[in-house]
């Protein structure tokens, strides 16, 4: 019931106007002007049927939805990233994922600027009910022109929830969260954009640390000053997932972006 509820809400923000990359102009970070909006919308897509044989055709297909709206102050910046992901193979049922950031961002034109962030999500996949986090750190604003190039380093207190089967299986952990992005203008229609995730805390249960590597690029070429085409790729590397999982998964979907300001 949970996660219908989830899947509701994420789908009336979605209607209504994503990882955790900024797909906004980063320069309007640092601008001089204030108290405005701007923000993106995109939809890709992706279809194929490397699951079938020749006994059964199985054909996959997934849909990824994703919003960032960011209001830009005078000293700060509110960010909002918020995405829907939903696939089927074949016959099977459909499965949700999706997630909902929000993140304040104080003195943003400084070099280096504090953060706070909040951030829910669910993953059905991966029997992920309920995973919430609250946080803050640095960000470092290395490069802001042409193309942009910025790091964080933070700390954040994370709670999940997993299924795993007769059991669930509650986990409370802090963890230490880094990250490095980019938006490189390649031609005057051509950027990527791109960011990495590296965040490990340890587990008393365990006795270990549990780390997990994340990351988003994209390729987009604008054929408007406000449609662009894209190819987004995502992979995620959990070294010692909290239930038996793959440890590495990965996805790459083609679709288009609407930006608005």
């Amino acid at each position: 019931m949970r996660q219908i509820v989830i899947s509701i809400v994420f789908s009336f923000l979605l209607s209504t106007a994503h990882a955790q990359i900024l797909k906004v102009d980063k320069g309007s970070l640092s601008s001089d002007s204030s108290n405005y909006f701007i923000g993106v919308i995109d939809a890709t897509f992706a279809i194929n049927n490397r699951s079938s044989s020749v006994e059964e055709q199985s054909v996959y297909v997934g849909v990824n939805n994703n919003i960032d709206i960011v209001y830009i102050a005078e000293k700060s910046a509110t960010v909002f990233l918020s995405g829907l992901n939903y696939f089927k193979i074949g016959n099977g049922p459909l499965i949700y994922n999706g997630t909902a950031h929000l993140r304040q961002i104080l003195r943003r034109s400084a070099r280096l600027t504090p953060e706070v962030y909040g951030q829910i999500q669910f993953d059905e996949s991966r029997n992920m009910e309920l995973r919430w986090l609250l946080g803050g750190g640095y960000r470092w604003n290395i490069l802001q022109k042409r193309s942009s190039l910025y790091a964080g380093l933070g700390i954040f207190r994370e709670m999940e929830r997993w299924n795993a089967g007769e059991m669930e299986i509650n986990k409370e952990l802090w963890k230490m969260n880094s990250y490095v992005s980019a938006d490189i203008k390649l031609t005057p229609s051509t950027n990527i954009n791109a960011i990495v995730y590296l965040q490990s805390g340890r587990d008393g249960a365990i006795d270990r640390f549990r780390n997990r590597i994340s990351g988003q690029l994209e390729f987009k070429n604008a054929l408007t000053e406000q449609f662009k085409v894209k190819m987004t790729s995502n992979f995620l590397l959990d070294d010692r997932p909290i239930i038996p999982l793959n440890k590495f998964i990965y996805e790459v979907y083609f679709g288009v972006e609407y930006s608005f300001n």
